[in-house]
C-alpha cells in the first residue's frame, strides 16, 4: 500500500504511513468487520469485502478472511495488510493466530516504522514476542524510489526487543551489484549499546602505508565498556589498541593501551612500541576528591609515526600525577599533589624539563564571616622539587592577608594587604650559595570600579564599566633564589590586574603602578544576549620594576605599558567577529594580534582567522564545511605560516549523503614534529545507514568553525 507522505526538503520519507488509515483503537476485544459474513460449517466462517480485523493494537485488512473458531486461526488467502505501531506487512497471503498474536505471511513487503527501514521476504514469520524471521529476505533503509543498497540473505532475524538483526548467507548489494558476501552477520536496528563489530576505518598515509582498523565493542555492563581495535598497517605491521571506560555514581575514568610488538617500518628494526594513558577522577566523599593521571610511551617518535594528528605530534611531555583535594565549604581548602612526567620532545635540553613535585601540598583558608567588610585569609604551600642533574630542594611559601570588599549595584571596592614569606631547603646548590635562602615581602593592592548603563536610541541596553587598580610591592633582590616554577605569562587583560608579574612563587616582582581599563557591552533587549562588547586597558608604572628572570630579554620601563584591547561583535545569529591585540605606543607597532570571522547556519560553517606574535609566529586559518548542490558537502581546512611561508595543516574533503547512504573522502597533509617532517594521507568513509559503515577517518578531521582562533 503506497504512502501518501510527501518528502519534505532535506527530510527522509517514512516508509509505513498508510493512506486514509483509520485511527488505532487499543481494545481487549476482537472485532471483525466486512461486507458479507458466511458460515461455512460449524467451525469455519468467511468474511468478504473490505474486511478489517482488530485485536488490541494489531490490525489486519484484506478482501477475504477465513476464521477457524476452534483453533483461533485466521487465513487470508487473497492477500492482506497487517500493521501495528512497530510493523507494517503487505503480503499475497497470510495466516494469523489470535491466541498468541503470531502470524506467517507469504510474498511480503514490510516496513519497521520506528527504525525507518523496510524490506521483503518469501516467508515472514512473526512470533508472539514481536520477533521477525524471514526466509529469502531483503533489508534496506532506502526509500523504494531510490534503493541505493540492500541486504539479501537466506535468513534474516529482526529482534526489536534486543535491537539486533541477524543475517545468514548474506550478500550486500550496492546499485543491485553484489560487493560483499557474509556467511553470518549481525547489525543494529536501533541505537542501543551492544557487543559487536564497529565501523572499520581505512586509509593511506606516508607513515603507516595502507592503514586498516576494525574495532570490536564490548558492552561489559551498563556503566563500563571496552573497545579492542586490531590495526593493520602495511608499512609497520599489526597493532592492537584497547580502550576501556567506566562511570560510577561518584567517579569516572578511562584507560587506553596501544601495542605494536614488531614495527617493520623504516628505521624501526622490528622493535616493540607501546603507549598507555589513563585517568580517574571522582569523589571519595562529599568533601574529598581525587584526580589521577598516568601516561607513558615507548619512544619519542611514537606519536609522529603512529599518532595521526598534529596535536599529538606536538606533545612535549606526558603527565603522571595524583591530586587529592579536600574542600571545607566557606572555610578552607587542602590539596595534595604528586606529579611526574615523561619527556617525549626531541632535542629538548635537560634544563627545559619541568621539575617533579614530590609532593606538593597547598592550604588555603578564608574566614567565613567579615568584620565591617574585612576578612582574613591564608594561601600556603609546601613542595619538594626534583629533577635529574639539577638543583633540587624544598620550598615553603606562606601568604597571610587581610581583604576588604564591598559591592553595591553601581560600584565596588576591593583592597588587600598581604605579607609573603618564602624559604627554601636546597641540595646541589652552587658553591658558596646559601642552602636556605628566603624572601619576605609585603604587597598592597586596591581595585575599584563603576557600573553605568543606558538605553540607546534603538532600545538596546549599553553598559560601561571603568576599573582602576593600584599595586605596590617593594623591591627585594631574589637572584639567590632558585627557579623551580616561575615564568612570565602572556601580557593579556588578566595580567592588568594580577598581583604578581610572574607565575609561581620563586619570583615576586616589585611594583608601583596603576592599571586602568574599561569594558562596554551592548545587550539585546529581547533576548538579553551580548551583541557587542569591547575592552581596553593599560598599566602606568610609577616606578620601573627591578626583579627579573635570568632569561628575561629586558625589564619594563616606567611610564605606560602596551595597550591591551579586545572586541567581539555578533552581527546576527549567524555571523560574528572577534579581535584582540597588544599595541606598543613606544614602538608604534602591534606586538600581538588575533582576528577571527565566524559564520554558522545549520550545516554551513566557516571560519577565517589570523594570529600574529612579534618575532615568533604569523599564521592564517581558512576552514569551512559547506553543503553544495545535490547532497554534496565540501570541507576544507588550511593553516598556513606566513612567517615560514609553508603550510602547517591542510585538509580537503568531499562527501555525498542522502537518506540511506553516504560516501566521503578526504586528503590531509600536516607537520608531524619539530623537524619539519610532513605526513600525508587519504581517508575514506562509506556508510550504509541502518546497517554499517565501511571506512572512516574522515569525520575526526572535519574543521570545526566553533573553535576560537
Amino acid at each position: 500500500m503506497a504512502s501518501s507522505l510527501a518528502r519534505a526538503a532535506g527530510e527522509c520519507p517514512a516508509f509505513a504511513v498508510v493512506d486514509d488509515a483509520p485511527e488505532l483503537r487499543f481494545s481487549e476485544d476482537l472485532t471483525i468487520t466486512g461486507d458479507v459474513l458466511d458460515l461455512i460449517d460449524g467451525r469455519d466462517s468467511e468474511v468478504t469485502g473490505d474486511v478489517e480485523l482488530r485485536e488490541q493494537d494489531n490490525v489486519l485488512v484484506a478482501q477475504r478472511l477465513t476464521l477457524n473458531a476452534e483453533r483461533d486461526g485466521v487465513s487470508l488467502p487473497d492477500g492482506a495488510v497487517f500493521r501495528n505501531p512497530e510493523l507494517m506487512v503487505t503480503s499475497r497471503s497470510a495466516k494469523f493466530n489470535l491466541t498468541d498474536e503470531s502470524g506467517t505471511f507469504f510474498g511480503t513487503d514490510f516496513a519497521l516504522t520506528q527504525q525507518n527501514t523496510r524490506g521483503g521476504a518469501e516467508v515472514l514469520a512473526l512470533d508472539s514476542g514481536g520477533r521477525i524471521q524471514m526466509d529469502g529476505g531483503r533489508y534496506t533503509s532506502c526509500p523504494p524510489q531510490a534503493e541505493a543498497w540492500r541486504l539479501d540473505a537466506r535468513e534474516i532475524k529482526l529482534d526489536a526487543n534486543e535491537g539486533l538483526g541477524t543475517a545468514r548467507g548474506a550478500v550486500i548489494r550496492i546499485a543491485d551489484v553484489p560487493i560483499l558476501y557474509l556467511p553470518y552477520f549481525q547489525f543494529p536496528i536501533d541505537d542501543r549499546r551492544r557487543t559487536g563489530l564497529l565501523f572499520p576505518t581505512f586509509g593511506q598515509s606516508d607513515n603507516t602505508g595502507f592503514d586498516l582498523s576494525w574495532p570490536v565493542y564490548l558492552n561489559l555492563g551498563p556503566n563500563y565498556d571496552a573497545t579492542v581495535t586490531p590495526r593493520l598497517m602495511s608499512a609497520r605491521g599489526l597493532q592492537l589498541v584497547g580502550d576501556g571506560r567506566y562511570l560510577f555514581r561518584n567517579s569516572r575514568g578511562n584507560l587506553r593501551y596501544e601495542t605494536l610488538p614488531n614495527d617493520t617500518g623504516s628505521g624501526a628494526d622490528g622493535r616493540s612500541r607501546s603507549y598507555i594513558d589513563g585517568r580517574h577522577e571522582g569523589l571519595i566523599n562529599e568533601r574529598l576528591a581525587v584526580d589521577a593521571r598516568f601516561a607513558e610511551v615507548s619512544d619519542q617518535r611514537y606519536f609522529e609515526d603512529l599518532g595521526g594528528g598534529l596535536d599529538l605530534a606536538a606533545l612535549t611531555h606526558l603527565d603522571r600525577s595524583l591530586r587529592i583535594n579536600y574542600q571545607a565549604p566557606g572555610s578552607y581548602n587542602l590539596t595534595g599533589l604528586i606529579q611526574d612526567y615523561q619527556t617525549i620532545a626531541l632535542n629538548l635540553a635537560p634544563e627545559d624539563d619541568p621539575f617533579r613535585r614530590l609532593p606538593q601540598v597547598r592550604f588555603a583558608a578564608l574566614t567565613p564571616n567579615d568584620w565591617r567588610g574585612v576578612r582574613a585569609g591564608l594561601d600556603s604551600e609546601y613542595v619538594y622539587f626534583s629533577r635529574s642533574n639539577s638543583i633540587e630542594g624544598q620550598r615553603i611559601d606562606a601568604r597571610p592577608y587581610l581583604r576588604y570588599e564591598t559591592d553595591h549595584l553601581s560600584r565596588y571596592t576591593i583592597a588587600e594587604v598581604d605579607w609573603r614569606y618564602t624559604v627554601y631547603e636546597l641540595t646541589d646548590n652552587l658553591a658558596g650559595a646559601s642552602p636556605r635562602p628566603s624572601r619576605s615581602l609585603p604587597t598592597v593592592g586596591a581595585e575599584t570600579g563603576l557600573r553605568f548603563d543606558r538605553i540607546n536610541a534603538s532600545g538596546a541596553v549599553q553598559t560601561l564599566e571603568p576599573r582602576l587598580f593600584y599595586l605596590y610591592a617593594p623591591f627585594e633582590d631574589q637572584t639567590d633564589l632558585p627557579l623551580f616554577d616561575s615564568g612570565e605569562p602572556d601580557f593579556d587583560f588578566t595580567q592588568l590586574f594580577a598581583r604578581n608579574r610572574y607565575t609561581g612563587a620563586d619570583r615576586v616582582s616589585d611594583a608601583h603602578h596603576v592599571a586602568m581599563a574599561a569594558t562596554t557591552r551592548l545587550l539585546d533587549p529581547a533576548s538579553g544576549t551580548v551583541r557587542w562588547s569591547a575592552s581596553v586597558g593599560q598599566i602606568y608604572r610609577l616606578r620601573a620594576p627591578r626583579v627579573a628572570l635570568p632569561d628575561e630579554p629586558e625589564l619594563p620601563d616606567n611610564g605606560p605599558t602596551d595597550f591591551i584591547a579586545s572586541t567581539e561583535y555578533q552581527l546576527n545569529t549567524r555571523l560574528s567577529a572577534q579581535a584582540a591585540t597588544q599595541w606598543s605606543p613606544d614602538e608604534e607597532t602591534f606586538e600581538r594580534t588575533q582576528l577571527g570571522l565566524r559564520f554558522r547556519e545549520g550545516l554551513r560553517e566557516a571560519r577565517i582567522a589570523y594570529r600574529y606574535r612579534a618575532d615568533l609566529l604569523e599564521q592564517a586559518d581558512l576552514a569551512f564545511q559547506w553543503p553544495i548542490a545535490g547532497g554534496f558537502t565540501a570541507s576544507h581546512l588550511w593553516r598556513y605560516s606566513l612567517r615560514e611561508h609553508q603550510s602547517i595543516d591542510l585538509l580537503a574533503g568531499l562527501g555525498y549523503e542522502d537518506c540511506c547512504w553516504a560516501i566521503r573522502a578526504a586528503y590531509r597533509r600536516f607537520l608531524t614534529g619539530t623537524e619539519g617532517r610532513y605526513d600525508s594521507g587519504i581517508y575514506f568513509q562509506f556508510e550504509l545507514k541502518g546497517l554499517t559503515r565501511l571506512g572512516g577517518g574522515f569525520n575526526p578531521f572535519q574543521p570545526r568553525a566553533d573553535v576560537p582562533p
